[in-house]
């Protein structure tokens, strides 16, 4: 699978004044669309954290996702760190500068500082805010910079990333499935699932430590038609092997 790591900006959630969710949901979302989440990282609002962060993932991966620090305020940096880290200059985008302008019903002041972008960078266009996200495309590789606000970071990704991400070859087909068992211990069910981790290797499953006990799978197959062929087959299999109370497909 192709490869995906997510950066997260900000001081804030390292000294536990803002919960990060942002990386959960693109976690998830990014394995939807046929990526494998080989990282996530949170690093402080300060250039040389971001721009080890930044290079550091684009060693592991195709498609680079950093969340946060692209506002006005004087630690919002992300955007010109992740600049210096690939060696590029900030140039002011007219496209970015226009969506601002929309956005704020005038023309912008301190806010022009969401307008700079990395050279050969594209704007992202933010419906639900004023700063817009950051797309740049260098050496074949992918690298996001989104808005830390969580309703501004999916309505950029869902609007704008997805349709580039959807471009990119090499993507698998994926599919998460929620069971719920008929067990009440957790170690009981793991136990069962040893047969079924061995005969389907690259399927993904998880227990979850409630009761009665929980499970996730994760089917990613090279085709829709070898997903759901595989998918049949390991519910079949589950199904003779555990208890099974419901299936949330």
């Amino acid at each position: 699978m192709i490869k995906a790591a997510i950066v997260v900006v900000g001081s804030e959630i390292l000294r536990g004044v803002v919960q990060d969710t942002n990386s959960h949901w693109l976690a998830s979302r990014l394995t939807e669309l046929g990526f494998e989440v080989a990282r996530i990282v949170v690093v402080p609002d300060d250039y040389e954290s971001v721009e080890w962060a930044v290079r550091s993932s684009l060693e592991i991966a195709d498609v680079v996702v950093t969340t946060g620090g692209l506002g006005f305020t004087e630690d919002d940096i992300t955007v010109p760190a992740v600049a210096r880290a690939l060696g590029l200059e900030l140039q002011l985008s007219q496209e970015a500068v226009e969506y601002i302008r929309r956005r704020v019903g005038g023309e912008p002041t301190y806010q022009l500082k969401a307008a700079y972008v990395p050279k050969g960078g594209k704007p992202l266009y933010n419906p639900a805010g004023v700063s817009p996200g950051v797309y740049l495309r260098i050496c074949g590789k992918h690298v996001f910079m989104l808005p830390g606000v969580p309703i501004e970071l999916k309505a950029v990704f869902e609007n704008e990333v997805v349709q580039i991400l959807e471009t990119i070859p090499g993507r698998r087909h994926v599919k998460r499935v929620e069971v719920l068992t008929l067990h009440e211990k957790e170690a009981e069910v793991d136990h069962l699932l040893k047969p079924l981790r061995e005969k389907f290797k690259n399927v993904y499953f998880k227990t979850h430590a409630s009761k009665p006990v929980k499970l996730s799978i994760i089917v990613v197959a090279s085709t829709q038609s070898e997903l759901e062929s595989l998918m049949g087959k390991v519910l079949e299999d589950l199904k003779q092997s555990i208890r099974v109370q419901s299936i949330e497909l």
